[in-house]
Order: structure tokens, then sequence, then C-alpha cells
């Protein structure tokens, strides 16, 4: 089979905010298995993004309405023909483990940071163009100079109270993004246009195409209705134009 490149569209803001929050946990977890300073360096940034982000938003409340909803669409999944128990068990008692994990789950995460005070200097520091440079933060210079396989244990300690986070939006999306209608479409001179079922609690389109294609689909989307347009852009050096080619892309509607 071929390798193929999804795209998606958040139909909400609260799944925008998912979307993000996953982006900032998947570049924090690629550099913290390097070994480097400026390695380390990033996932702090990432650490102290993530918990500054989380903390404009209630995502203990909003994640526990989602696995509520989980829970009543594994309940009627129970009565489909030539279901998987065991796997349809499996997530029963991983939406329960994030609920009873979220449940236990008190206060900002900003207050986590309080016990590590060259954290929150490097916070302090971070609004600064450069502010953490050497010459300006001496003491995380320090730190970094140190051994890698320390520095990773530190920064794992750092990391473990956005566990139940991380945890809980990896699931949630996953439930979210496989309890979805697949179909294959055309857009028509590189365009689509769609509406949404009124009764269906739609979360996310994605639009799947293949690695090596030329295209890629700018996606806008309400609660109603959406639109694909696909785009050419054969040099980054030149901006970039809508396609009159009919292209062939698979369409997914994503929902809770």
């Amino acid at each position: 089979m071929k390798k193929r490149i999804t795209y998606e569209q958040p139909l909400n803001e609260r799944i925008r905010t998912w979307l993000r929050l996953e982006h900032l946990f998947s570049e924090m977890s690629y550099r913290l298995k390097g070994p480097s300073e400026w390695d380390s360096r990033a996932v702090i940034d990432n650490l102290i993004t993530i918990i500054d982000f989380a903390d404009r938003f209630d995502f203990k409340a909003e994640l526990l309405k989602d696995f509520e909803l989980h829970l009543q669409t594994l309940q009627r999944w129970k009565s489909l023909p030539e279901v998987n128990i065991e796997r349809l068990n499996q997530l029963f008692e991983q939406v329960n483990q994030c609920i009873t994990q979220l449940q236990h789950f008190t206060g900002p995460l900003s207050t986590h940071l309080n016990p590590h005070p060259l954290l929150n200097l490097i916070r302090l520091r971070q609004s600064i163009l450069g502010g953490t440079s050497r010459s300006d933060l001496p003491a995380y210079y320090h730190w970094l100079q140190k051994n890698p396989k320390q520095r990773h244990q530190e920064i794992t300690e750092w990391l473990t109270p956005l566990d139940v986070l991380q945890d809980a939006l990896i699931l949630d999306l996953y439930m979210i993004r496989n309890n979805a209608v697949t179909y294959q479409e055309i857009a028509t001179r590189g365009l689509f246009q769609s509406k949404l079922e009124a009764n269906t609690t739609h979360q996310l389109i994605q639009v799947s195409l293949p690695l090596e294609h030329s295209c890629y689909p700018e996606i806008n989307g309400g609660k109603q209705r959406f639109t694909v347009r696909f785009y050419e852009q054969p040099s980054v050096e030149k901006r970039a134009v809508a396609t009159e080619q009919d292209v062939n892309f698979e369409l997914a509607c994503c929902m809770l």
C-alpha cells in the first residue's frame, strides 16, 4: 500500500486546542530522545509552552465531557455485529482509567513548577527574545552541560505532571479519529464542497492523499458545511496556486 499523508481541519475551538497540544507533545517527545544541549533546550521550551497553554484552558472539564461521550459510543458499539469485544473492553478500561486520573488531578499545571526554581527562572526569561542565552542565564547553561543521562532523568521527572494530560489527550483524539465515516471523493477542478449531518457532532475533517501527490488541501469548515480546495506549489520560491485538475482523495468526517 502506498504511503499517504493526512491533513486535518478542526471544526471547533476545543479540537483546535487539542491538535495544538498534540503537536507540542509530539515535538517534545521527539526532542527528548536527543542527547544534545539544544535537544534539552527544545524540550524545556515545549514543557513551559504546554503548561502556559493548558493553564488558559479548562482541559480537565472538557476531556471529562468527551470521555463520558466515548463511553456511550463504546456501549452502542457492543451491539454491532462482528465487533471485536476484546478490543472494545480494552478501550473501556483505558477511558475509565483516564477519567480516574483526571478526577484526581488538581490545580493548574503551572503550580507543579513551583518546586523547580530553575524552570521558573527559565519561564520568566522566555518572553525576552534570546533571553535564555548562556550570558543571560548562566545557571541554565551550567545545567545544560551536565551528562545527557542526568539531564534526561531530571527532565523526565519535570514532565511527570504532564502525563495525565498527555495520556488523556492522546486517547481522546484516538477515539475521535476512529469514530469516522470514510469516503472516496473527487474534487472537480480542485474544489470539493459538502454538508455535514445536522444531528451529528462532527469534530474533525481529514483529507488523505498519496505522499507523492502534487497537491495539498486547504480545508474550511463549520458546524453545517465544509469546503476543500486543492493547491499546487511546484517551487517554494513561488506562491501556491489553486489547481485546475480533478483530485481523487479520501475524506473522513470524525465525530464524538
